[in-house]
């Protein structure tokens, strides 16, 4: 599975919204992740610029052609990140 933003909207102090092209098994399709700000400082190891956020959204497998057990098992899927970023 991979993602590449293609916008960013600020929805709040320390919330947005990121939309991007989620491909997952062969298909892309446009994905919309709402992402939480969990805190931004100096990270205490490197002494860098660090930022640590939240993201989530859901969708439907089908929509990506992953269709076995479908509708005995769920077709949709919650998807949870968690990330840090630093400066180089």
């Amino acid at each position: 599975a991979t993602f590449k933003s293609t916008s960013v909207e600020v929805t709040g102090k320390d919330t947005a919204k990121v939309t991007g092209d989620f491909t997952l098994h062969g298909v892309t399709k446009p994905v919309t992740l709402d992402v939480k700000l969990n805190k931004e400082g100096e990270h205490p190891m490197t002494k860098k610029k660090a930022v640590g956020f939240t993201a989530s959204t859901t969708l439907k497998r089908s929509d990506f052609g992953v269709m076995k057990y479908v509708p005995d098992v769920a077709d949709d899927v919650k998807i949870d990140i968690e990330a840090e970023a630093q400066t180089q």
